[in-house]
């Protein structure tokens, strides 16, 4: 861990190593129950995030706290019902295509961001149509909560962009907020997957060695998500305060076999719901493109 702390300014801890991550995402002494004081930057970051993160009053899950009414219950629900579509996704059906022939190399950075949108709209909503606008939607909250350009925040906010924004993504999903914050953030990873899984197919050496668990593992992205400390305290020879932020670096952190559950905090109160549908769905795309690429070869061995 290492541990930015200036008195009244900041103080945040950023977080790598993976035994730390799990005893801190698991400890209750830290939690998304945001207080809103203490060090400037501390506060800053925390207003900005919930101001990005929310809509008409309304937290998005992925900042709900662990004690909030229905979190777990709503949490649940939806981890099972993508479950349910995983084991229908990982097949490679027909519906993968377009992701398939992106990966195979045909198409651009833009319609990838639109194919993923509309992958991850459907999930909610069986009739969603990812569009240039909605995809500019998540573009901007994206790039809104990722920015550390003041000038830009206070554009947003004059113009009501960012607003506008998060309620046109909310008007396609039935006012589904898990569904706008997936529609946000998972495009951003999966897309980085599926541009990771460009790179592997396009090297016929690569095709015919590595296996389609290994394919996926290889494209597995995750984010970084944020803790406060709700007492003082130490963790890990760190010591902290009442407010302390705590970055947990969850990419750096899940490198290696033994540490894939940090990919989408598997054993955590927090655990992404969606755990085995993006790794269901990287093993249908490679799925199809293996298919579609090998059978050139099998036509010429025939022949």
């Amino acid at each position: 861990m290492k541990r930015t702390y200036f008195p009244g300014i900041t103080d945040i801890v950023v977080v790598t190593d993976p035994a730390e991550i799990r005893t801190i995402s698991n400890d209750s002494r830290f939690d998304r129950d945001f207080i809103g004081h203490g060090p400037v930057r501390n506060v800053q970051r925390l207003r900005k995030m919930l101001r990005i993160f929310s809509l008409n009053g309304r937290l998005f899950p992925a900042v709900q706290p662990r004690t909030d009414p229905g979190r777990a219950a709503a949490q649940d629900e939806l981890w099972s019902r993508l479950n349910a579509k995983a084991d229908e996704v990982k097949h490679g059906p027909a519906q993968l295509e377009p992701l398939a022939e992106w990966v195979r190399g045909i198409g651009t950075a833009e319609k990838l961001g639109l194919l993923v949108q509309q992958s991850i709209g459907r999930l909610f909503v069986e009739t969603f149509t990812a569009t240039e606008e909605s995809w500019a939607a998540a573009s901007v909250v994206f790039e809104a909560a990722n920015s550390s350009s003041v000038t830009k925040m206070l554009g947003w906010r004059i113009s009501g962009r960012l607003e506008q924004a998060k309620t046109l993504l909310a008007s396609m999903v039935n006012g589904d907020l898990a569904a706008v914050i997936a529609m946000i953030n998972a495009p951003q990873l999966i897309g980085d997957g599926l541009r990771k899984m460009r790179q592997l197919a396009a090297d016929p050496a690569i095709r015919s060695s590595i296996t389609t668990d290994a394919a996926v593992d290889e494209c597995l992205f995750a984010p970084t998500v944020l803790r406060q400390a709700k007492t003082s305290g130490e963790v890990g020879g760190c010591p902290f305060r009442r407010g302390s932020l705590f970055i947990l670096e969850l990419q750096s952190g899940s490198e290696g076999a033994a540490n894939r559950d940090l990919v989408f905090l598997s054993q955590s109160w927090s655990r992404c719901p969606a755990e085995k549908w993006v790794p269901a769905l990287l093993e249908g795309v490679w799925t199809r493109v293996l298919g579609a690429l090998h059978e050139p070869e099998k036509a010429r061995q025939a022949s």
